[in-house]
């Protein structure tokens, strides 16, 4: 939780003090605000923006992802510690001693509570130590952790509705994804107001906790009261959550679980198809959001690249985005979209992985073990499912952004969206190859491992440009040495080290393996 906290605080921080570094002259800050008000697909990414006051840009360029970042934090804090002891045994423990049946959760959702006053606090003291307004900062920090309240209050609802905690999980995944598209469909239909450079959100966005937290404007004609829409959808939350707890048997959720076929089919005869039907769930979910990704990659890029036009400021920091020049702006744009793929992609197979520590953790791996199986296959099996997974997650992408693009018009575009997708596999099988080592050397602290390696990756690629971050900084993540494409001049030799430094450290874990014990 203080990684959470810390993090969003530094990044508050740091994006502030980057965007008034690039953007600091009020004819700078204008010229991106009327592009960004001019163009539908850069307010679903970036919200509405609220005139051309330094805080007002920088709220505009970061709040989304701070929003999200405190949602994320708020969901796995909760079901981690409500249906997530449960499954671990902890939650029997406790409900053994005086205390009610609800005890447990209204901690969990106190704790929650603390939580977000800290993320508020983080991202406020962040906006004030770049130099903006005291009470606009302190309406960002409040803003931004009040999203973070009220997906306390979704997960808590989850976590009763599920059985499993990765069941939860994906529920309130699935809430912060739609919260997120509502408010990008409500931006991205915006009407001017009060001048050409504010927008005003359509319905949509107001049927969303991210849009609400939006409404606040701190740097414009500011006003709090958006936010008791975030905090009354947290307190009827978990006043559901408290009635449903009190209601269900321990261990069990309100949404039954499918009996399963009385046998097995053949393909769960051996630990690789045990490996896959435990994943094919998940990496579904992440092809989903790939094919969406896609999408708005063929049918989204030239018409933002379009709206550039001829500013050099903009285009400097659109080919910020990626690690080295491309020949054209439309294939620097489709470069960096899909430098996100990517992410995605890592995601999935990092999530493989980890789902072998769960099963260890659960006991089940013993009983694998016990079998007729080589013990290597205990970290190959799942390592061969997020490699099919990233695999997976980068067709479906790539295939999507070239199907998106000949529906527009540029079918010539097929094939390099698709070798832009591909490209991005090395980096992706850099970050599962050492998470399974991480799985082998230090199982215990895998899960942060794993996700924190992916969050710096994602960060230092993204936005090293806008941070500033010296190249060297930016090298150590893997998506800064892939090759970019489409466009000419790629260079292929980073990609085949990545490719043979993760086959090297997937052996190493492999033959580790048999020398390690399972740990609980």
């Amino acid at each position: 939780m203080s990684i959470w906290i810390l993090s969003t605080g530094l990044f508050a921080a740091f994006s502030a003090t980057a965007v008034l570094s690039e953007f600091g002259g009020l004819r700078e800050r204008t010229a991106l605000m009327t592009l960004a008000a001019s163009n539908p697909a850069l307010l679903a990414i970036r919200g509405v923006p609220d005139g051309v006051a330094e805080g007002a840009v920088i709220t505009f360029q970061v709040f989304t992802y701070l929003a999200i970042m405190a949602a994320l934090m708020s969901t796995f804090l909760t079901v981690r510690h409500s249906r997530g002891d449960e499954e671990a045994g902890r939650a029997e423990l406790v409900g053994a001693t005086a205390v009610t049946r609800s005890s447990a959760l209204i901690a969990t959702l106190s704790l929650g509570a603390l939580a977000n006053v800290g993320i508020a606090s983080a991202v406020g003291l962040g906006f004030a130590l770049a130099g903006l307004p005291l009470a606009g900062s302190v309406l960002v920090g409040l803003a931004t952790g009040a999203v973070g309240l009220a997906f306390c209050g979704i997960a808590a609802v989850a976590a009763q509705l599920a059985r499993s905690s990765r069941a939860a999980n994906a529920i309130a995944g699935i809430s912060i994804a739609g919260a997120f598209l509502l408010r990008a469909f409500g931006d991205a239909l915006g009407t001017a107001s009060d001048g050409p450079l504010r927008i005003a959100s359509a319905w949509p966005s107001w049927l969303s906790p991210i849009g609400w937290a939006q409404q606040v404007r701190p740097f414009g004609r500011a006003s709090a009261w958006p936010l008791l829409l975030d905090v009354a959808l947290a307190a009827v939350g978990a006043a559901v959550a408290v009635m449903l707890v009190r209601r269900r048997d321990l261990g069990s959720g309100v949404i039954g679980q499918r009996p399963g076929p009385a046998r097995a089919s053949r393909s769960l005869r051996g630990s690789l198809g045990l490996a896959w039907r435990l994943q094919r769930s998940a990496m579904i979910g992440w092809c989903s959001g790939a094919l969406l990704l896609g999408v708005f990659a063929g049918g989204l890029a030239e018409p933002a690249v379009a709206a550039v036009g001829s500013n050099a400021s903009i285009r400097a920091a659109v080919h910020g985005l990626v690690p080295a020049g491309t020949s054209g702006l439309l294939d620097t744009f489709v470069a960096a979209i899909m430098t996100f793929l990517g992410v995605l992609a890592a995601g999935a197979a990092i999530q493989a992985v980890l789902r072998a520590r769960s099963e260890e953790t659960d006991g089940h791996t013993e009983l694998v073990a016990s079998g007729a199986v080589h013990r290597g296959r205990l970290i190959l099996d799942p390592l061969a499912v997020a490699s099919l997974s990233i695999v997976g997650v980068l067709v479906v992408g790539g295939v999507s952004a070239g199907v998106s693009f000949a529906v527009s018009g540029h079918p010539e575009r097929i094939g390099s969206s698709l070798a832009a997708a591909l490209v991005q596999l090395p980096a992706a099988a850099m970050f599962a190859a050492v998470s399974a080592l991480v799985l082998v050397l230090a199982p215990r602290v895998t899960v942060a491992v794993g996700w924190g390696l992916l969050a710096i990756g994602f960060v230092f690629a993204e936005f090293g440009g806008l941070l500033g971050l010296p190249e060297w900084v930016r090298g150590i993540s893997p998506f800064a040495h892939t090759p970019v494409l489409p466009g000419s001049g790629a260079h292929w030799w980073p990609a085949v080290a990545m490719l043979a430094i993760a086959a090297a450290v997937a052996v190493a874990a492999a033959a580790l393996t048999r020398r390690r014990d399972l740990t609980l």
